[in-house]
């Protein structure tokens, strides 16, 4: 099966790829539910502890939580930022899909790739994560492909090559 796809970058694109990309991180995604349990437990040792030589443990867990509540949250918007800043924002990215290999056309460069070169292949909810072997990543939106064969296609090259 050969076919194209062709997608321009925007902000919502990255903001929905951030997220997909988070969702396949077996720790990451949890990281805001296990700062909240940080904090929950520094207040409820604060009730707890009668020594007052002790008082000020508490609140290491609270600001340790908070902390980390606030490091993945500005994450986000750090890597957004970033990848508005570079002069991708805006630009046609076409790729074309063939049965050994992928070719992609981006304003800076273009390539090839087999397939054998891919890391992983994931699909997410709303689309596909390929993961080069460089260790870089390209997601890949399902609203990009004209029907589900495509999808199946990419994903099949998983169980393939890699």
């Amino acid at each position: 099966m050969n076919f194209k796809i062709e997608f321009k970058t925007s902000k919502e694109y990255y903001e929905e790829a951030y997220d997909e990309m988070i969702s396949t991180y077996k720790l990451k995604k949890w990281e805001p539910f296990f700062a909240t349990l940080l904090v929950v437990f520094g207040i409820v040792i604060y009730f707890i502890i009668n020594n007052e030589k002790l008082k000020f443990l508490p609140f290491i867990f609270i600001l340790f939580g908070f902390y980390e509540l606030i490091k993945f949250y500005n994450e986000k918007k750090k890597w957004i930022n970033a990848r508005l800043k570079s002069k991708v924002v805006g630009e046609n990215i076409k790729i074309e899909f063939y049965d050994d290999y992928l070719i992609h056309f981006g304003p800076f460069s273009n390539g090839q790739i087999i397939w054998n070169g891919l890391k992983n292949i994931q699909e997410t909810s709303k689309g596909v994560i390929l993961k080069f072997d460089v260790g870089t990543s390209l997601y890949l939106s399902k609203t990009i492909f004209k029907n589900r064969n495509e999808i199946n296609f990419i994903l099949s090259k998983k169980q393939n090559s890699l």
